[in-house]
């Protein structure tokens, strides 16, 4: 599944864009003020690099093995149940995960289809900042699925650090 690989990682690199993109409204929100301006809509413009850098990091993050696990339960349970912990823990998770996507989704939709603006000062489409929310979240459900079928071969699970 190299090519979910390859999304895992662009995913990453637009997560770290928005997060560029965050500072840089920030940055500019400073300068502003310290000129008695301001920027027009920079908290919205802000939260929404941040909301889509947290969503669209979440694949990255799973290709990589950085999301936070509960490892106490493998530390009292025997090695011969970690085959099966894992596989019930990535199938709990991906079922959450699907569910979730697929109300995203239906989320973005609707605010595509009832044209919806943004309330500030700037009149935004709202599907426009919430849609790295559905796409990460179904990438995200992919990479889950990924682990599943990996754990179930019993395959490595992250990629290594030189990978």
């Amino acid at each position: 599944m190299k090519w979910l690989e390859n999304l895992a990682k662009a995913c990453g690199v637009l997560a770290a864009a928005f997060l560029v993109a965050l500072a840089l409204v920030i940055l500019a929100q400073i300068i502003s003020r310290m000129f008695g301006r301001l920027v027009p809509s920079a908290d919205d413009f802000a939260a929404w690099a941040m909301a889509s850098s947290v969503f669209l990091g979440l694949p990255y993050a799973m290709l990589r093995g950085d999301h936070i696990r509960v490892t106490l339960v493998l530390q009292v349970l025997p090695k011969s149940l970690h085959y099966g912990y894992e596989i019930l823990a990535t199938l709990i998770a991906l079922v959450v995960s699907a569910w979730g996507s697929y109300y995203c989704i239906i989320f973005v939709y609707e605010s595509f289809a009832r044209n919806e603006l943004a309330p500030g000062m700037l009149p935004v489409p709202m599907w426009m900042p919430q849609i790295g929310m559905p796409i990460g979240l179904v990438l995200f459900t992919l990479m889950l699925a990924r682990r599943l079928v990996m754990s179930v071969r019993g395959q490595p699970l992250e990629e290594s650090e030189n990978g």
